[in-house]
């Protein structure tokens, strides 16, 4: 258990400083409480899928590829159970409630993995998601009483830690004028492309010519400072210039 003195040197670095970058977070994390790893995800949501805004975690190389080579994100239990909603997702009870999530959890064992943890969701904006997710490094019969303990402390500090690299994204944000001059067939193109349509169906959808969708595709993401499709979709969700599907 972390001494209450730590969490609250902890708590001052976290409210007077701008921003934590997320190493020092997590490094600070570990360093107060008995944490094996983190995982920050903010994502956008698509029709088509997640776009990632941003990605910082703990874990070992290995560990990341396993999840994404054997898409275990499509039976993970605490990313469904953190889609829409505010509640902290405890590994243990997502495990139960979801038995076909069983090879994600014994591939982490494979990988010496802790299974004990918390999944924190995060405000964020609309058809955005965020979570905080813990991994602790306490044997199984002490992580009920662990969580107790600092259950509402991981909370907060998610909370300010998240705050902080939401406002950061505010001070970075396109000029207003980079929206005004996105045109009314530039945001239709993108809004079609966030629906997960390609080109093609864009330009039989809107009556023009796949050339044409390209040029107005091209237009955007110069427009919008990016350099390609999908970071022009996910700028253009972020900043609502376009209506969600």
């Amino acid at each position: 258990m972390a001494d209450q003195q730590a969490f609250f040197d902890l708590l001052d670095i976290m409210e007077n400083e701008k921003l934590v970058e997320p190493k020092r977070f997590f490094d600070l994390m570990r360093g107060t409480f008995s944490i094996a790893n983190l995982l920050y995800l903010d994502v956008d949501i698509l029709t088509a899928g997640f776009v990632i805004h941003r990605l910082h975690h703990t874990f070992s190389a290995r560990s990341l590829r396993t999840y994404i080579d054997q898409r275990y994100q499509r039976i993970d239990p605490m990313l469904r159970m953190t889609l829409g909603s505010i509640r902290p997702v405890d590994w243990a009870t997502a495990r139960k409630l979801h038995p076909d999530s069983e090879p994600l959890f014994s591939a982490a064992a494979q990988l010496g993995l802790s299974l004990e943890g918390v999944t924190l969701p995060l405000a964020t904006p609309t058809r955005r998601l965020a979570f905080l997710a813990i991994q602790a490094d306490v044997p199984p019969d002490e992580w009920p009483a662990y969580r107790r303990c600092h259950l509402r402390d991981f909370q907060l500090l998610a909370n300010l830690f998240h705050a902080s690299l939401l406002e950061s994204d505010n001070v970075i944000h396109l000029p207003k004028e980079c929206s005004k001059a996105l045109t009314h067939r530039e945001t239709e193109v993108l809004g079609w492309a966030a629906a997960g349509k390609s080109y093609w169906e864009i330009g039989t959808i809107l009556g023009i010519s796949e050339r044409t969708v390209r040029f107005f595709m091209t237009n955007a993401r110069r427009k919008l400072n990016v350099v390609s499709n999908t970071q022009a979709v996910a700028q253009a969700v972020r900043r609502d210039l376009i209506p969600a599907f």
